[in-house]
């Protein structure tokens, strides 16, 4: 009788569930914002400084629209 509870006892341990932590990870969503290109440094600083992110300007645009700055950042 002592080995049948003993196996039993070794049983419930192997067949319960495990508790494991789980940690929830949240990733930041991608934004992006457009304004007037003022040079590509430029572009590139304001976007880091006011948003944290990575600017660059329009390498091509049509004659008449001006060239945009396009910074991507997370939100």
């Amino acid at each position: 009788m002592a080995k049948f509870s003993t196996i039993i006892c070794i049983l419930v341990l192997f067949c319960s569930p495990l508790e494991e932590k789980m940690v929830t990870t949240v990733e930041a969503k991608d934004c992006h914002k457009v304004w007037t290109c003022k040079g590509d440094q430029r572009c590139w600083d304001d976007c880091k400084n006011n948003h944290k992110g990575k600017g660059m300007c329009d390498l091509y645009t049509a004659p008449s629209v001006p060239k945009q700055c396009f910074c991507a950042y997370k939100c």
